[in-house]
């Protein structure tokens, strides 16, 4: 099976509190059985808006599409979602298997 990362590029709201939220949702999300991981990057251009890209990792496509759903009800990671301004894109992805002539 192969492993599948699902990646949310974010604008977040402004405020002290919204990284004490984030850790609190972290630790809740990865402790439910089939999350891998999450990892959190930012954008370094402070000329331009600042992004976030939250990626979680699962081990197969049939648990993150079992666990993602997850998410939108537990009480800590309802509360990052309310920290979140804009959502620019969110998907499921895998490595790139490149096509093959036969």
């Amino acid at each position: 099976m192969t492993a599948i990362t699902e990646i949310f590029v974010l604008k977040m709201k402004e405020g002290a509190d919204v990284d004490a939220i984030r850790e609190a949702a972290r630790a809740d999300f990865v402790a439910l059985e089939g999350v891998t991981s999450w990892e959190t990057l930012v954008t370094t251009d402070r000329s331009r808006d600042t992004l976030y890209a939250e990626i979680f990792t699962f081990p197969d496509h049939e648990t993150a599409k079992r666990v993602t759903p997850q998410f939108a009800k537990r009480p800590a990671t309802k509360a990052f979602l309310g920290q979140i301004e804009e959502m620019i894109v969110g998907q499921f992805f895998t490595p790139h298997q490149p096509k093959t002539s036969e």
